[in-house]
């Protein structure tokens, strides 16, 4: 995959070499997650081996500026962390069967951030589920902003208001304005106290007529 973003940056299939690059954005982008929660150099080219259509990275010139990393999966119910969806970010998890491209992260660097590449991301992963003949994407998003108001309310009440459309979260309201429909909250989700631990799984259908989950 190879496309262009604005006529600036490219958007393209990450190669080996730029594994390293990636590792060191995710250092960047989500400075106060758990080091086990960030993504290393072996494990992006372990992805690349695994399900190479479903990883991304944005290119401004050689410079990674903004990388993605997906893999396959059903909906279970029930609670699942971030390290067991992702079998400790190794993507042992894979499901080459699965309905759903599940995305386990979108880093984009703060320096290009507002510059539409992010949804550029999101929305060929859902060129890439439509290619592949799933469903759409979930995903599960950071809700960031809890940690202006963490002394005003629990995680609990912040979810609830975002997914009522009450509070605007920097990350998660972003997502919606994507396509993305709100689903529920997933407490210790990550070890990231600047999101209450938590994240917002939410699904992006190919069909809005499909659901995530059969009753939602």
């Amino acid at each position: 995959m190879k496309k262009e973003i604005s006529g600036k940056y490219t958007l393209q299939t990450p190669l080996p070499e730029h594994a390293k690059q990636q590792a060191e954005l995710q250092e960047i982008v989500f400075p106060t997650l758990s080091a086990e929660e960030l993504i290393t150099e072996e494990k992006y080219k372990r992805h690349l081996e695994i399900f190479p259509e479903g990883q991304f990275i944005v290119l401004d010139g050689d410079k990674v500026i903004a990388s993605c990393t997906t893999l396959r999966q059903n909906y279970h119910k029930g609670h699942h962390t971030f390290l067991e969806i992702s079998d400790d970010l190794w993507l042992g998890t894979h499901d080459p069967e699965a309905d759903w491209i599940y995305g386990l992260d979108v880093s984009v660097h703060p320096d290009y951030q507002g510059k539409g590449i992010g949804r550029a991301i999101y929305n060929a992963r859902q060129d890439v589920a439509k290619e592949l003949g799933c469903k759409g994407q979930m995903t599960a998003g950071m809700p960031i902003g809890f940690d202006k108001v963490k002394d005003q309310m629990t995680i609990a009440t912040y979810c609830d208001k975002l997914i009522k459309g009450e509070v605007v979260d920097p990350t998660v309201t972003a997502q919606t304005k994507c396509g993305f429909i709100l689903v529920e909250p997933l407490f210790d989700y990550l070890d990231d106290p600047r999101s209450g631990n938590c994240s917002v799984l939410m699904y992006w259908p190919l069909d809005a007529n499909t659901k995530l989950i059969e009753n939602h």
